[in-house]
């Protein structure tokens, strides 16, 4: 058992289980019911679609709040949720070989407001490393898509994550036996647009087992894509956003800072 209240602030604990790590959410604390995302929910975005281990690949825990801010956060057009990833690889009975992509979420894109641009969002990593895969589209609804821009994202806990305009992505555990804890501030007014990733299973690069590390491989069903650019966490711009303390405490700090998430 971890405590992340002090990481989190809200009181918040990881807990080991059976198939893994979930979240223990403190008493007084609101949240929609927790929903599990298994190995396979993802076989349409997978490398290998074969696979069939770990069970349960992460858990979302959404719209997490405390009573007292619930109407700051409503009027905001906010939502802030939690997110717990088990760590391990894609494969088949447990039998974990290079080449194998490591845990990941399924990914998605957001949807257009009527500037012309999508929607923003923001990560915050609370426990462990993992990678964050951005995949920059001319058009998020174009099959296939013209990719511009590719970034592996390297981050680990106190890194900040924001997600720009037109641009996918998808969460990759990394080379860890311990679980990873995210939190996101995303506008509440849209739902994440899941099927181009499906159509095109999964992204245009895989984060494959190398060894301890990992290693990218092209996804064949994009019939082109730019070399991947790797970058660390610390040194992708956050937009000014507060640093030091924990997300959720940042946003009734400095509102205003958040703003760009629902007026991008």
């Amino acid at each position: 058992m971890i405590d992340l209240t002090e990481k989190v602030g809200l009181p918040v604990t990881l807990t080991r289980v059976e198939e893994g790590w979930k979240l223990e959410i403190g008493e007084g604390v609101l949240h929609e019911k927790p929903a599990v995302r298994l190995i396979s929910d993802l076989k349409p975005v997978m490398k290998n679609p074969e696979a069939n281990t770990p069970q349960q690949l992460y858990w979302m825990y959404r719209n997490v709040r405390l009573p007292e801010h619930e109407h700051q956060i409503v009027a905001s057009g906010l939502r802030y949720d939690l997110s717990v990833f088990n760590p391990g690889v894609l494969c088949v009975d447990g039998d974990a070989k290079d080449g194998d992509e490591w845990n990941k979420a399924a990914g998605h894109y957001h949807p257009y407001v009527p500037s012309g641009v999508t929607f923003p969002e923001v990560y915050e990593v609370i426990y462990g490393r993992m990678i964050f895969l951005l995949q920059f589209v001319e058009d998020v609804f174009a099959i296939p898509p013209k990719i511009t821009r590719f970034i592996i994202l390297e981050v680990k806990a106190g890194d900040l994550v924001v997600i720009p305009p037109n641009c996918g992505h998808i969460a990759v555990i990394n080379n860890s036996n311990e679980p990873v804890v995210t939190s996101n501030w995303v506008a509440r007014a849209f739902d994440s647009q899941y099927t181009p990733i499906r159509l095109m299973r999964g992204g245009a690069y895989y984060i494959v087992k190398s060894g301890d590390s990992y290693d990218w491989e092209r996804n064949p069903s994009y019939p082109e894509a730019p070399e991947p650019e790797v970058v660390k966490g610390h040194e992708w711009d956050n937009r000014g956003l507060p640093t030091g303390i924990p997300i959720y405490k940042a946003f009734f700090e400095e509102p205003k800072a958040f703003e760009f998430l629902v007026r991008p």
